[in-house]
């Protein structure tokens, strides 16, 4: 029986979002295999959920167990989910593509995030499996006027409209620190526009400092972001590295005017 046409609609929905993420998990992450304590530690899963659910996943061929390492793989399949839609948008080929040169680049963190209403929402990364560096859950939202990596997305926007998504990120804030001035923040975009990239506050990652610009995709020019973790304590010479590589990947997509 379907999933949807029976049982605890509740727990129906929670556990397609883990598989979501399981898949995600896997597209995202590099390393010779899996473990079921690998999924438990980074997605935050009981052992008897992220057991059953991986096994599934070997049942329908998206993974293969390896039971001498008692761990899994991603199988062609995963890849194949999203190859019709690749094949007629070449740009979100050149996406990926841009996020593997990055990662490659660095070895750091790297990702792209895009805009969902007036949140940013990081939608892929690239990190070595056995890195230590905290990484952002594909999903997870940021109020846009808050986080660097919303702000190179806002950078791209005519100015009223920030100023809309300004008045609901503060009005949604949870704390009053996440209140955000209109003036600090029209200057920052301005510097952005100027520079090219946004640079994150350590206070709100703690350890790294995310530096990000942003780029169009589709024929509607949407903005969404790129971008690269850097540890507090990298030299500045990596850093000036990673800024130009964001800077030379954002010339290689279809320009935005920034407002």
């Amino acid at each position: 029986m379907p999933f949807w046409e029976g049982g605890n609609v509740a727990q129906n929905i929670k556990s397609a979002d883990r598989v979501l993420e399981i898949l995600e998990y896997f597209s995202s992450s590099y390393s010779s295999g899996v473990r079921i304590k690998d999924i438990c530690r980074d997605l935050g899963y009981p052992q008897s959920s992220a057991s059953a659910l991986l096994m599934r996943l070997v049942d329908l061929g998206y993974l293969r167990y390896d039971p001498q390492a008692r761990d899994f793989h991603p199988t062609p399949r995963i890849g194949l989910l999203g190859n019709r839609y690749v094949d007629s948008v070449p740009s979100s080929k050149h996406f990926s593509e841009c996020l593997e040169q990055l990662h490659s680049m660095s070895g750091e963190l790297c990702f792209i995030a895009q805009r969902n209403g007036v949140d940013l929402q990081y939608i892929a990364y690239r990190q070595e499996q056995q890195s230590q560096q905290a990484v952002p859950t594909p999903g997870l939202t940021r109020p846009l006027a808050l986080a660097a990596t919303g702000r190179a997305m806002l950078a791209s926007l005519p100015t009223n409209e920030v100023r809309g998504i300004l008045r609901r990120n503060n009005a949604e804030s949870v704390s009053s620190d996440w209140v955000v001035s209109e003036t600090a923040l029209l200057e920052d975009l301005q510097s952005i526009r100027e520079t090219g990239y946004a640079q994150s506050d350590p206070q709100f990652t703690p350890g790294l400092i995310g530096l990000a610009t942003w780029v169009s995709f589709g024929e509607n020019k949407t903005p969404y972001a790129i971008g690269i973790a850097v540890p507090v304590n990298s030299e500045c010479k990596k850093r000036d590295s990673s800024i130009q590589a964001l800077l030379d990947i954002r010339d290689t997509f279809p320009s935005i005017s920034a407002n």
